[in-house]
């Protein structure tokens, strides 16, 4: 791939996303040749930072967050495509700075910032004369609004500046190595391809576990919460992927068909809604900083729903995320039905577990005699770790390396279409509702654990547990 000309915007350059991700990803760009020589990252912020000062705050983080061995060169040639602009983005006048800098490439602005200024920003940018030479195209980051009416109002004043095909909304779990794996494990093996239905799959488990708390983004958090902030985005994309039915092709549009499908089929049969405590060494949620100390917020979330329609109708989808857990790791486990033998008796279940991070490979626990007894049978497993072999991960670009790779040209196969996200938001939506009516209780759990125990009654009430997947450290691999 050719390296692209563009000019990238960056509003909300100074908050942790650009620190962490956005900045560590160009310069991995950089550091494969894939930035042009006149590629201009323009990081736009409140504070007032020159552009050598705002670097010397950024360095460290791109150290820290760099896959490849950090490469003094290749920064100092990467920091040659930055410059630092100082502009209070909410007065719309102050956007008339931008047009003393030289135009003439694409533009590609990214909105790193609470989409509360998503229409400030377009309205500047519009106002200012920016948009009326050349393409100018907008990444927009989750969520993708505060409710579902603000979503769809957004979405149509930001469809009338830039022209809905420019608008790109970034879910960097669909970035992931595994994510993009789970198509080509279910449909290139006869193995699964065959027995991808309710006759097979007793039920499906999706965990995303964190171990860490809102840390700097409980400002933020009080207005996502877990619904908000994974369920109606990342953990329904990833559900959409293991359970739509085949895709014509591997684009956008014949994606976008299937994962409609298994939205406007998608049913809430139970929600149970958890908030992380204070332990002996750790604060609860309500000490964090920027938190009400007395927010009803939930921190966990854990889901069983099912589809209405397909191959897969009536199977149980279970669902959960939290902080303060106590494990880290994401992972989809895929429970077989118990095989129908009179040859032996077992009520051992296959699982094909794909994991997603820390680590990432496939596994499959099967059923086989064990050695040295008379027709006993046991679990065995097999186990792919693409991970810990150290070329893949070297060769492996981050999610968010990955997205804007593919945004800078022109390809948005791996962003969530309107579409995807117009339902999302219904689906959260009526949780909302629900909740605000007090349909749901928040349930305590301590910092550390395992999450709430009403948790594992929801899955008891179908005779399942969850199954588990801790994370390993790279270290601990040969």
């Amino acid at each position: 791939m050719n390296p692209v000309s563009l000019i990238f915007t960056i509003f909300g350059s100074t908050g942790d996303l650009t620190y962490r991700k956005l900045l560590p990803a160009l310069y991995h760009l950089q550091h494969r040749g894939l930035l042009a020589d006149d590629f201009e990252i323009r990081c736009i912020g409140r504070k007032a930072y020159r552009t050598q000062a705002y670097l010397e705050f950024a360095k460290p983080w791109i150290e820290k967050q760099s896959r490849f061995k950090f490469d003094e060169q290749v920064y100092q040639r990467f920091i040659q495509h930055v410059r630092y602009i100082q502009l209070e983005f909410t007065q719309v006048e102050a956007y008339q700075a931008l047009m003393k800098y030289p135009e003439g490439l694409d533009n590609l602005y990214y909105f790193a910032v609470a989409p509360s200024y998503f229409e400030t920003i377009g309205l500047g940018l519009q106002s200012s004369g920016l948009l009326k030479s050349n393409h100018h195209r907008v990444i927009l980051e989750k969520p993708f609004g505060d409710s579902l009416e603000h979503a769809q109002t957004v979405n149509h004043r930001l469809s009338a500046i830039f022209g809905s095909e420019f608008l790109y909304h970034i879910d960097h779990y669909l970035g992931k190595e595994m994510i993009q794996n789970i198509l080509a494990i279910r449909f290139t093996n006869r193995l699964f391809e065959g027995v991808w239905d309710n006759h097979h799959i007793e039920s499906i488990q999706i965990t995303a576990a964190e171990t860490v708390g809102v840390e700097t983004r409980g400002s933020y958090y009080e207005l996502a919460g877990a619904m908000k902030d994974m369920v109606q985005n990342h953990l329904i994309q990833i559900l959409s992927y293991v359970v739509m039915e085949q895709p014509y092709a591997l684009n956008a549009q014949d994606l976008l068909v299937e994962q409609l499908k298994v939205l406007k089929s998608l049913t809430l049969q139970d929600l149970i809604l958890g908030q992380y405590t204070q332990n002996q060494t750790m604060l609860g949620y309500t000490q964090e900083d920027k938190v009400d100390p007395h927010s009803q917020v939930e921190t966990y979330a854990a889901l069983k729903a099912s589809l209405s329609k397909g191959p897969l109708k009536d199977v149980p989808l279970f669902l959960r995320t939290g902080k303060r857990l106590n494990h880290k790791a994401t992972y989809i486990k895929v429970i077989f039905k118990p095989a129908q033998s009179n040859l032996y008796v077992t009520e051992q279940k296959e699982v094909l577990t794909i994991k997603i991070q820390p680590d990432e490979g496939v596994s499959l626990e099967f059923n086989a005699k064990k050695p040295g007894t008379l027709n006993t049978i046991t679990s065995v497993k097999m186990d792919f770790c693409q991970s810990c072999i150290l070329e893949n991960r070297i060769n492996t670009p981050e999610a968010y390396e990955k997205l804007l790779d593919d945004a800078f040209n022109h390809d948005n196969s791996l962003f969530t279409p309107w579409e995807m996200v117009e339902l999302g938001w219904k689906f959260g939506q009526a949780i909302e509702d629900a909740k605000r009516l007090g349909s749901y209780v928040l349930h305590p759990y301590p910092a550390n654990s395992r999450g709430p125990l009403a948790s594992d009654e929801l899955l008891a009430k179908d005779q399942q547990v969850w199954l588990e997947e801790n994370e390993v450290s790279y270290e601990n691999k040969g």
